[in-house]
């Protein structure tokens, strides 16, 4: 049982007290190691592609290969001179010079649950199988970690995902949640339909009461607590009071509920983004963060685009998984709204003066296969070589770090892993890798494993 003693968030929520930082004190939570000093993030978009993007065909082009392994696209030429992408992904290359594009991530699992679990977590699952479930041993996904260890008070929900959890037939992934920190600590998850509609939160007052009864009500509760007839001893329960405070000023701070009505923006905007899911979903990672999320996740989501049997049924893997119909997909339906939604949000935060202090962070599980697949003329799992974008957050723009052969097969310079990368997360919003976390159940987690490739960093 985690420290609320199975009380999840929901129903925290339901009953008037919300969970939303992800954290208590900080004294309830002893750390080992100093915040960096390398601090450069106030907070973090992490836009995860489910299934794998294929670096060769989108990041990594390789045109002098044979032509089963090249492809059918070329490079072009971006906003940096001298450095080139796929012609799939024209708007991002106008936008290069936000961007360092990292060539040389790697790590060995082949099938998707472990590899998101590593990519998400930092850490290598215990199995290398498919078919994992969620258990209580999972670690943590990196944002869940962060919110443990660098406690804050805020109103905002500072730690979400949207638009929907990752699952594969019918079973969440793990990696995705607080693991062994508690279900204290799960990502606040919001809701964006197939459509791209936002499913807000509801923050609002219950009809009748108003602020002035809901302090009186917190007044009288202070006051039960105090002579001890109303209060219930729970593990964590100076916990459960912060939840209760901090529902009261969401309900209390209309800018909160604000933040989750993508109608507020232009139509304009919202256009330039991409009226689908993934675009939406984006737009909206970027109002959190600007009202004061700190770290937000972008999981693709499944989109009537993907369903290619027609039949309007959810496919069994991840949309990205191109196994079947690889070249078509990637072109006419995946391509074109990653490439519109990454571009919108490097040039909105940028136009705001928000990137500077805004990591984002562009990722998927794997890479695909160098050489195409018969008899399907596709790319299957590609772990040993990808490719993973980072852009602002105190990063070097219009940068290439590592490199792989001259099939994308392997990497040949500059190897990085999973842990360096959520490392690197950790450090740059100000947090030790090394510091370590409680867990629910008794133990310790270290933030991560990995070095921080400060490299990459502006001097």
């Amino acid at each position: 049982m985690n420290e609320l003693s199975g009380i999840s968030r929901r129903r925290v929520l339901q009953a008037g007290s919300i969970g939303l930082t992800g954290c208590g004190a900080s004294s309830l939570l002893p750390q080992i190691g100093r915040a960096s000093a390398s601090r450069r993030a106030k907070a973090c978009i992490l836009l995860y592609l489910d299934g794998g993007p294929s670096h060769i065909d989108l990041l990594d082009l390789k045109p002098a290969a044979p032509a089963e392994i090249r492809g059918p696209w070329q490079p072009i030429a971006t906003s940096v001179p001298g450095l080139q992408i796929g012609e799939l992904l024209p708007r991002l290359a106008r936008q290069m010079q936000h961007v360092c594009l990292v060539r040389s991530v790697r790590h060995e699992e082949l099938v998707h649950d472990p590899a998101v679990y590593q990519m998400l977590t930092g850490y290598k699952h215990l199995s290398s199988a498919g078919g994992l479930k969620v258990e209580e041993t999972d670690l943590p996904h990196a944002a869940a970690a962060l919110g443990c260890a660098d406690q804050r008070s805020a109103v905002m929900p500072q730690i979400i995902h949207l638009p929907e959890l990752m699952q594969m037939e019918a079973r969440v992934l793990p990696g995705q949640q607080g693991g062994v920190l508690g279900a204290t600590y799960d990502p606040f998850l919001v809701s964006v339909s197939a459509a791209g509609q936002v499913q807000s939160p509801d923050f609002a007052l219950c009809p009748g009461v108003t602020i002035e009864r809901l302090q009186q009500r917190a007044t009288l509760r202070e006051v039960l607590d105090r002579t001890g007839s109303a209060r219930v001893e729970i593990a964590g329960a100076a916990r459960l009071e912060s939840f209760q405070r901090q529902a009261q000023e969401i309900v209390a701070t209309p800018r909160v509920d604000r933040a989750f009505q993508l109608d507020r923006e232009s139509p304009r905007l919202r256009d330039q983004y991409g009226r689908n899911r993934h675009g939406q979903s984006v737009l909206l990672a970027r109002r959190l963060v600007e009202s004061g999320a700190r770290f937000v996740t972008v999981y693709w989501g499944h989109e009537p685009q993907d369903w290619a049997d027609g039949r309007g049924e959810r496919p069994a893997n991840n949309p990205w998984d191109t196994h079947r119909n690889h070249f078509p997909l990637v072109k006419e339906s995946l391509a074109p709204r990653a490439d519109q939604a990454l571009a919108a949000l490097l040039e909105d935060l940028s136009g705001r003066g928000l990137l500077d202090e805004t990591l984002v962070v562009w990722m998927g599980d794997f890479g695909r296969t160098p050489r195409i697949s018969q008899p399907w003329a596709s790319r299957d799992h590609w772990p040993h070589a990808f490719s993973v974008l980072l852009a602002g957050g105190g990063l070097q723009g219009g940068l290439v770090y590592g490199a792989t052969d001259e099939h994308a097969a392997s990497v040949i310079d500059a190897p990085v892993s999973p842990a360096d990368l959520t490392a690197t997360m950790f450090d740059l919003l100000g947090v030790n890798p090394r510091t370590r976390v409680r867990g629910a159940r008794g133990g310790w987690h270290q933030l991560s494993a990995g070095r921080p490739v400060r490299e990459i960093y502006t001097v």
